[in-house]
């Protein structure tokens, strides 16, 4: 699953990144890549602010595209063929994004309505609005194959609280500050970011049963991802005269820095599938913006330039699923020659 992230060297809320350039050994397997890839663009998502955000394991994908009147509306694409999701509202400032999708075909986002942004959840043709925390305001971020979906929302004092939703019923996480859940998994453990506002210090968090679990407490960091086996990636910074951020993976309280690709010294991680392959992007010139997308599996960071992936894409990387399918910058990228999501 995924969650929108653009590894980026400043000094704002960015994640800039960085880990310890890889040495020789890990540098010679990364060029020995097991597989090619075959690009295969998202027809009909098109315009300057679309995007594609999140697949499932039947390479459903969604995102948003901008229509002939130039309205954002959430998308579900699937072999070929673009279906419009639809919104709660049309109008002059209709607006609609689709975010996650599950196994099932449920597909979760947020849609405008009277001026307001709000959770929606769209199921076998209909909309679903989930509600809110009190401000009228909210939306929703992932959604599991058991129906339990996060998201933030505001409260009526202007708060923007991180929620779960299931059975019908919206509820706080309870995290506190502004807090940004990005994912969830079967298990309905929860992972994101809370701090003190966009531009404040953000920490990753591990949520389960009501209770929190800081994954860093004095180190600004973000968890975008997590698998049923507990496995959580994201990025931690650097507190350097210039902030860098790493590409990691937390697993039973233990943090695993994944390395950064040759010549690089920046990298984050953005998604992860069940058979633990990561998916993420770093530079290949220390504090550059020229990025090149990234595998990392069983101790080894593989550069998918050498695989087919342009490395001009590499900023929109989004999402893995379990066939080893790629989702990079509204398109989807497929192993040839193999179909399983192990490296």
């Amino acid at each position: 699953m995924a969650r929108l992230v653009r590894i980026l060297v400043a000094t704002t809320c960015a994640i800039v990144a960085t880990a310890a350039a890889a040495g020789p050994a890990a540098a010679g397997e990364a060029a020995r890549l097991p597989w090619q890839y075959r690009a295969v663009p998202l027809v009909g998502v098109d315009g300057e602010r679309a995007g594609a955000f999140a697949m499932n394991d039947s390479g459903q994908v969604v995102g948003q595209f901008e229509t002939a009147d130039r309205a954002l509306h959430p998308f579900r694409w699937e072999r070929g063929r673009m279906t419009d999701l639809g919104v709660l509202e049309t109008g002059p400032d209709e607006r609609g994004m689709a975010r996650d999708i599950n196994a099932h075909g449920d597909v979760v986002g947020s849609s405008d309505r009277g001026g307001l942004q709000r959770a929606v959840l769209w199921r076998r043709g209909h909309i679903v609005d989930l509600g809110d925390l009190g401000s009228g305001s909210s939306y929703a971020s992932a959604i599991n194959d058991r129906g339990q979906i996060v998201g933030t929302s505001w409260t009526a004092d202007g708060e923007p609280r991180g929620f779960i939703w299931q059975h019908g019923r919206m509820r706080d996480l309870g995290v506190g500050g502004f807090t940004q859940p990005l994912d969830i998994n079967n298990k309905g453990q929860v992972v994101g970011w809370s701090g003190r506002g966009v531009e404040g210090p953000q920490y990753a968090f591990l949520w389960q049963h009501g209770t929190v679990t800081w994954l860093t407490t004095s180190t600004r960091s973000r968890a975008h991802a997590i698998n049923d086996r507990g496995e959580i990636v994201g990025s931690i910074t650097d507190g350097t005269t210039e902030p860098i951020s790493r590409a990691v993976r937390w697993l039973h309280g233990r943090m695993t820095f994944l390395g950064s690709l040759p010549g690089g010294n920046a990298s984050g991680a953005v998604a992860i599938n069940e058979h633990g392959v990561i998916l993420g992007s770093g530079n290949v010139a220390p504090f550059s913006a020229d990025e090149h997308a990234f595998l990392y599996s069983r101790g080894t960071l593989r550069d998918l330039t050498l695989a087919g992936v342009p490395a001009e894409v590499a900023h929109g990387v989004r999402d893995i699923n379990n066939r080893g399918q790629l989702l990079i910058a509204a398109t989807l990228y497929i192993p040839v020659g193999r179909d399983s999501g192990a490296v």
